[in-house]
């Protein structure tokens, strides 16, 4: 089996991160999780690769500003991430 991938453009979504966390815990093939859109700044969700797009790598605030555990990626790089997973959630 491959990895779940979760997007998620709502960072305070607490139902996404809830349901992310749980199954970060439960799944032995892993979980992914990108944020998009002004979401870097949230935190990495526990036992799960955390991403956010490079582009997007902004706070709310519009400082520059990024979760030190949070990955950045590319938008190429999210591409491979979708095509390599076994489902994605967006949120």
């Amino acid at each position: 089996m491959k990895p779940i991938l979760h997007i998620v453009k709502k960072y305070d979504d607490k139902q996404a991160i809830e349901i992310i966390g749980n199954q970060a815990r439960d799944n032995a093939y892993g979980v992914a999780v990108v944020f998009i859109q002004n979401a870097v700044s949230s935190p990495p969700v526990s036992d799960a690769r955390t991403c956010a797009l490079a582009q997007d790598a902004k706070t709310l605030d519009n400082s520059n500003k990024v979760n030190p555990d949070v990955e950045l990626i590319s938008y190429d790089d999210l591409l491979k991430l979708i095509f390599s997973v076994e489902s994605i959630t967006v949120w």
